[in-house]
């Protein structure tokens, strides 16, 4: 009889440590914002743009992502709902019925043990930060793929030596980097392109870590296509193999093989 590996045996445990962490602080952070007080008054629910007015929090469509993806991330928790066809964000049974009459308590925990911690308005990155929360993404990246026969792996950045190249954030110019990677990755029937594909509604990490990367954002952000994240786009650039990969907690790949 074999025994299931412990979580305590893999990578995996560190993982959640951070992830729940992340969990608590825009928990904490959408509470001290009143987020959920201003949408307990809207059924209906309402607008990223008309939260930001509300609450005179900076928000500009297609520029500024931090506060739309505080929103998505809350829906990926199930605190709020996301109705598909006008944007709009309402409130969820659970936070209206367990979040909003606890959030005292929460607050409570929130002075007594993060307060020392950064905020999302004013947090400030620097390189090392950003190779962390680098790290961590590759972490869950290699909990769906093994990665040990990889010697030199890059992630947002075209580094002529790599041979595993992952594509997470982009400034909206997503083909023609896609085009970049190809051209530069060597042709030795292994070389590997990693696409992390956009899941606003379910990767909450993804959604949380992209938080801490917009506030080292300099450049206008622009939305690309959903199709290029697909297996014909990436045929068509020369790709020989291309394969989807989604784990559990809903981050989703595009792997494509040179």
């Amino acid at each position: 009889m074999t025994s299931s590996l412990s979580i305590y045996d893999s990578e995996q445990y560190l993982f959640e440590i951070a992830q729940n962490f992340m969990r608590t602080r825009i928990i904490f952070t959408s509470i001290e914002l009143k987020i959920f007080d201003l949408l307990l008054s809207y059924n209906d629910g309402l607008l990223c743009c008309d939260i930001a007015k509300h609450l005179n929090l900076h928000y500009i469509e297609n520029e500024s992502r931090c506060l739309q993806d505080i929103l998505d991330c809350l829906t990926s928790m199930n605190f709020l709902e996301r109705n598909n066809e006008n944007f709009s964000y309402k409130l969820t049974k659970f936070t209206r019925n367990f979040l909003l009459p606890n959030r005292k308590i929460l607050l409570n925990i929130d002075q007594e043990f993060y307060l020392n911690m950064p905020q999302f308005d004013n947090i400030l990155l620097n390189n090392s930060s950003k190779d962390s929360i680098h790290q961590l993404m590759l972490l869950r990246i290699k909990q769906l793929i093994d990665l040990t026969n990889y010697s030199n792996i890059s992630i947002d950045s075209i580094d002529k030596d790599a041979d595993v190249i992952i594509i997470w954030r982009q400034d909206g110019l997503l083909k023609e980097k896609i085009k970049q990677v190809y051209d530069i990755l060597p042709i030795n029937g292994k070389s590997l392109l990693i696409l992390i594909v956009p899941n606003d509604e379910y990767d909450e990490v993804t959604l949380a870590l992209n938080l801490y990367m917009n506030m080292i954002t300099t450049i206008k952000e622009q939305e690309n296509p959903k199709d290029l994240y697909s297996k014909k786009c990436l045929k068509q650039i020369g790709f020989r193999s291309i394969e989807r990969k989604q784990s559990t907690d809903g981050l989703q790949l595009l792997l494509a093989y040179k």
